[in-house]
């Protein structure tokens, strides 16, 4: 509970990588392995996945191949 007489003060914190960001793991023992990627092909995927951006997945290339 807030006292009366107390100030409340809020900062906000917004964080999103640069599209140009590569994400790779960290060398952390037992921590799960993956391919680096780009947060930008990551987030193109991610967003053409709802309805409303039907049919616009193919307008843009991955800016790197998928692993194999």
């Amino acid at each position: 509970m807030i006292a009366p007489k107390t100030a409340r003060y809020s900062i906000p914190f917004f964080y999103e990588p640069r599209v140009d960001a590569e994400i790779a793991p960290l060398p952390i023992k037992g921590a799960s392995d993956f391919a680096p990627f780009l947060y930008g092909d990551y987030l193109w995927e991610s967003a053409t996945n709802f309805v409303e951006m039907a049919g616009v997945k193919t307008l843009r290339k991955p800016r790197r191949p998928a692993a194999a």
